[in-house]
């Protein structure tokens, strides 16, 4: 008797620890569909129109991320241009949202970023943050991926059987946070809401 309720409270252990991974599981899978431009996976995976909603209510710093990395495609152009664009942004941000986060347009601004991560921030000065694995043998893989993401979760929690919120720090901005919430749809995980978040410590030190 005692070993049959041992076994069904390690089938029940092994049954909630495979759940709780599922919606970390299909963060990932997110991540790397936007890395090769999985346009299906994208599709499956994140609710689009939510997303674009939660985004419209971070509009200021989705403008100031965007700003970042739209310019990838040269140096930031110096003095009156700079301006002109800051000062327009407010009436394009909402139309950006409309067009970029999308199954389609998401992976272009991954691309973006990514150019901006190899050759704005060098051309400036910047180095690139070492992940986490850098200087072993996996330094590259997804393994160091994987590893170095996890290292900038400040939060991840189950808010409700259905609902998961992980907030991450930003890799280059240290007063940036992104706060992702997934749902349970069906039998599936989506990501519904993304919010750029502005970190705690700083708001306070400002605040001052």
């Amino acid at each position: 008797m005692a070993r049959r309720i041992g076994a069904v409270l390690l089938l029940v252990l092994i049954v909630a620890g495979a759940y709780s991974a599922t919606p970390f599981l299909a963060m990932w899978q997110i991540r790397e569909a936007l890395r090769a431009g999985d346009i299906t996976t994208l599709e499956r995976r994140v609710d689009w129109v939510s997303v674009r909603r939660s985004l419209k209510q971070s509009n200021g710093e989705v403008r100031a991320a965007l700003a970042e990395y739209s310019q990838a495609s040269g140096l930031p152009k110096p003095g009156i241009w700079s301006r002109i664009k800051s000062a327009a942004a407010p009436f394009f941000a909402d139309p950006l949202i409309d067009r970029y986060v999308t199954a389609e347009g998401a992976p272009q601004i991954y691309g973006w970023r990514q150019t901006w991560r190899q050759k704005v921030r060098p051309a400036v000065g910047f180095s690139e943050p070492p992940t986490v694995l850098a200087a072993t043998p996996l330094a590259g893989t997804g393994v160091d991926r994987a590893v170095s993401v996890a290292r900038r979760v400040t939060r991840a929690a189950f808010v409700s059987p259905t609902r998961v919120e992980v907030e991450v720090r930003d890799r280059y901005k240290a007063d940036r946070r992104w706060l992702a919430v997934l749902e349970l749809n069906g039998w599936s995980w989506q990501l519904t809401e993304v919010h750029i978040l502005h970190a705690p410590e700083v708001r306070s030190a400002q605040g001052r």
